[in-house]
């Protein structure tokens, strides 16, 4: 029983993936994401900023809109950037 404990734990610690933190940036500099592990996010895009919440399920990190029945779906590379919609692409700043 024991040994069975072992597999499933880290299959299990897998499966609720931490969120994301730091700084993500375009590769103009337009765009920047401020992820906290809490599940926030503050987007600043052209001198506007905004606060709002993000989920991530395994490799994909979706960012809440204001409508809140939409959301932007990012996917997580194997390199740790962002992908999204109409081919954005964020990496992470603090490299």
């Amino acid at each position: 029983m024991k040994k069975y404990l072992f597999v499933a734990l880290p299959c299990l610690l897998a499966a609720c993936s931490p969120g994301v933190s730091g700084v993500y940036t375009d590769s103009m500099g337009v765009t920047r994401y401020h992820f906290a592990a809490a599940g926030t996010v503050r987007i600043e895009a052209m001198g506007i900023a905004q606060e709002t919440t993000y989920v991530r399920d395994r490799d994909t990190l979706r960012v809440a809109l204001p409508q809140k029945a939409h959301a932007l779906e990012f996917t997580i590379g194997a390199d740790g950037a962002l992908t999204g919609p109409l081919g954005i692409r964020l990496e992470k700043a603090d490299r």
